[in-house]
């Protein structure tokens, strides 16, 4: 039962970002509901934004982040930024190890310029997509990308004015700070809290059926030609399971750099089941992690064959 108690602690562990993120979040939605048109989340700097706080060792800032893009603060290029510079328990595991902390900065650096090339990419794509929009051959085609990036003035003008956990700005204005700004984020941090630390029970207790993190390392190292790709797999894991089987493996020298910078690439931690709850879209969700998913694995490839680490 060792895995109800690492659930918890893993858990707990983001509820201080998670309560702190949701304040930010409510006091910048009131700021932008009175002065902004556009949510300032939705700039041109975000994808460079994003991808610099998902640098951050924890996965407490993707699911935020799921969250802000399941309302459609956030464009799609952003939330894939985010999610590829994501690497939850790596950095702290690879700092302690002296024999690998040289290999820190080149992972880090990596990830954010990848992050950013994708977040803008996927950007650039639905702007061209949407050009190109009244031909109605492409609209089945691009689905999934354009639902997922924009909305009409209507739509926005609707998601502009909810706070965090769901509540009108407008009609509560006159209600105390402490309530706007504390007891909301708060509600909408224990809701959170709550789903996440029951996704961690289930999938402690399959990994503990399965083995636990030494299998996912066997499974791993059993062949090299194949590893971005099982990396890559695992990483898909919401979980923090996931980055440090892929961590160790590296740091015992199971698997390449390529292969461990892929399955980090692609481990977005829990951001990934939220995707799945807050978002309705399931088309929209499906291409979202097959774009993780083959990013990861091309970037993995790429290092492992052609920059040979």
């Amino acid at each position: 039962m060792e895995f109800v108690l690492e659930a918890l602690i893993d858990s707990a562990k983001l509820l201080p970002f998670l309560l702190g993120a949701y304040i930010l979040i409510e006091l910048l939605e009131t700021y932008t509901s009175k002065h902004l048109k556009q949510s300032t989340l939705r700039s041109p700097y975000a994808p460079l934004i994003g991808a610099g706080f998902g640098l951050l060792p924890q996965c407490g800032f993707s699911v935020v982040a799921t969250d802000l893009y399941s309302q459609k603060k956030l464009t799609m290029g952003t939330l894939i930024a985010i999610y590829i510079a994501t690497s939850d328990e790596a950095i702290p595991l690879i700092i302690i190890n002296p024999g690998k902390i040289a290999y820190l900065i080149p992972l880090l650096l990596i990830k954010f310029v990848y992050a950013i090339i994708l977040g803008y990419s996927i950007d650039l794509v639905y702007k061209l997509i949407t050009k190109k929009q009244s031909a109605p051959h492409l609209e089945a085609v691009n689905e999934p990308l354009v639902h997922a990036n924009e909305q009409t003035e209507e739509e926005h003008e609707e998601h502009s004015h909810i706070g965090c956990c769901g509540h009108h700005i407008e009609e509560e204005k006159n209600e105390h700070w402490t309530k706007r700004y504390l007891l909301h984020p708060a509600l909408h941090t224990l809701k959170v809290f709550a789903y996440i630390l029951a996704i961690n029970l289930i999938l402690g207790g399959i990994i503990e059926l399965a083995g636990g993190e030494t299998a996912f390392q066997n499974f791993l190292g059993s062949n090299y030609a194949l590893a971005p790709l099982f990396a890559s797999i695992i990483g898909l894991i919401p979980n923090c399971a996931g980055s440090v089987a892929i961590t160790e493996l590296f740091l015992s020298q199971g698997i390449s750099f390529g292969a461990c910078l892929g399955g980090l690439c692609c481990n977005a931690g829990i951001g990934l089941v939220i995707l799945f709850k807050q978002n309705k879209s399931i088309k929209n969700n499906i291409a979202i992690v097959s774009i993780l998913f083959l990013a990861s694995l091309a970037i993995g490839y790429f290092m492992q064959y052609i920059v040979l680490l």
